[in-house]
């Protein structure tokens, strides 16, 4: 997700005349402190930071995943194009409205509002390509996050295949390039990130425009819990990589995650540990947020460009000559520009690494990430088999999106974990529910423990774009969601 819509103190207020108006007078004059508190020193960041991305929480470690769909055009079933955000007819964005109108997942947007709400309390927001993002409401069971995602998909399908498109979720886009696509959000922000990695990363127009992810997002837990789970998520991510590697290139099973690795590295990849003891939740997060360069700043009057060699340390210490020192809300603009492997958010670790899978597949990722991490058995487990890895996480992500499991080493490391997923899902019964644990384990026998990926399946279907097509949008080998 390259961005993160601006938040609405009172979400409701416009619609609902029950709104608590109480609470929307709090929640305005926290945007305006938000909006004239200024942060001087680096100290002040880190208390920021603190208050921002890791509020102690007790959560109910909740699941939940963000997946995104290409709306590709088929034509004699191939595909022909990939339909636009809000130009011609049919578009992405008539095409939603008609499911808010004729189902019950999605509901109505204001005409000015580039997002809808489920009714499930979940979102279904656009990328800069037009890509169809829908993040789930945090569910307590796979059982619940299944029949969101299968109730909500099954409606827009329907619609958008009797328009002769097709939604597919790979990690790259096969069949399109970048160039072909243009960027279609208006937002300031995302006319910016555009002309910043234009400036020095032709990669970013890639990323924006034609890649698809699984994040799942996982609760953080508290105290002792936290910096174990912290820990675990970054030293399993760049296993996830190649496991769930689906865009396969030259030279490359992950083409999304090679990318990601020629973006600005001051805002992408995973923690530079000496050892286990470095990894610290809040200090790891506030060094990468005062060392990363400023993209841009937003202001009433538009955005400002940031430039590289101007890191937010920069803006603190120094200033800027026209808008002075950075606010609270100036830090969270900056967070929602940093794309760590895992990345973290109100006590949320938004775990990035996997490709866009087929939907069959959506629910593998979170029952493997939240099974380990969940489990104190399977995480003391990961913590002590993946040690190892702890002093080169980078260097073995770029393995990991070349290589996928054909790497022996990262083969035999996510067997070990394909093995204690299994175990540590069955220990959870009430979370992990049958129908999702024989998704993952058929998955995990189809795939990882025979020592393939998705790509290595994809690559050998791509010389035929309809059979490559097929596979993408609906295996009948493998059924759908449920």
């Amino acid at each position: 997700m390259p961005g993160s819509a601006p938040l609405n103190p009172c979400p409701r207020s416009r619609n609902d005349p029950d709104v608590d108006m109480v609470g929307c007078g709090e929640a305005m004059i926290d945007l305006l402190e938000r909006h004239t508190k200024q942060l001087n020193t680096a100290a002040e960041v880190v208390d920021a930071i603190d208050a921002l991305v890791w509020p102690e929480r007790a959560g109910d470690d909740r699941l939940g995943v963000e997946v995104e769909a290409f709306p590709v055009v088929v034509r004699d079933d191939e595909p022909a194009g990939r339909l636009e955000l809000d130009s011609g007819d049919p578009s992405v964005l008539g095409l939603v409205d008609t499911t808010a109108r004729t189902g019950r997942m999605i509901l109505p947007r204001r005409p000015e509002v580039l997002r809808f709400e489920t009714s499930a309390g979940g979102l279904v927001t656009f990328e800069p390509g037009a890509q169809i993002e829908h993040s789930t409401v945090p569910a307590h069971t796979t059982q619940d996050l299944q029949a969101e995602l299968t109730s909500l998909w099954d409606e827009v399908e329907e619609v958008f295949g009797s328009e002769g498109v097709s939604l597919v979720s790979l990690g790259v886009d096969p069949w399109h390039t970048a160039e072909s696509i243009p960027q279609q959000l208006p937002l300031p922000r995302y006319q910016a990130m555009d002309r910043y990695f234009a400036s020095q990363w032709p990669a970013g127009a890639v990323m924006m425009r034609n890649t698809c992810a699984i994040q799942v997002n996982l609760d953080a837990g508290i105290g002792q819990v936290r910096e174990e789970r912290w820990l675990a998520a970054n030293l399993l991510s760049p296993l996830l990589t190649a496991m769930f590697a689906c865009s396969p290139g030259p030279g490359t099973r992950s083409r999304r995650a090679r990318v990601w690795q020629e973006l600005d590295e001051t805002r992408v990849g995973l923690p530079r540990w000496a050892s286990t003891e470095d990894a610290k939740p809040l200090g790891d997060c506030a060094a990468r947020a005062l060392a990363a360069n400023v993209m841009f700043i937003i202001r009433s009057d538009g955005a400002r460009p940031g430039r590289p060699g101007w890191s937010f340390r920069h803006w603190v210490e120094e200033g800027h000559s026209e808008v002075g020192r950075p606010t609270v809300a100036d830090l969270e603009n900056h967070l929602t520009t940093l794309f760590p492997e895992v990345r973290p958010r109100n006590g949320v670790m938004e775990m990035r690494a996997p490709d866009g899978l087929p939907s069959r597949w959506w629910i593998v990722p979170a029952v493997v990430a939240g099974s380990l991490l969940y489990d104190d058995r399977a995480r003391s487990t990961i913590l002590e088999l993946l040690e190892p890895l702890v002093t080169d996480l980078n260097g073995v992500w770029h393995r990991a999106a070349r290589d996928g499991i054909s790497d022996p080493e990262l083969g035999w490391l996510v067997r070990q974990v394909a093995d204690l997923t299994a175990e540590a899902a069955r220990r959870q019964p009430g979370r992990f529910g049958a129908p999702a644990v024989a998704v993952t384990e058929a998955f995990l026998e189809r795939f990882t423990l025979r020592g393939r990926c998705p790509a290595d399946e994809l690559v050998e279907l791509l010389p035929s774009p309809e059979k490559a097509l097929v596979w993408a949008a609906g295996d009948p080998e493998m059924g759908g969601l449920s």
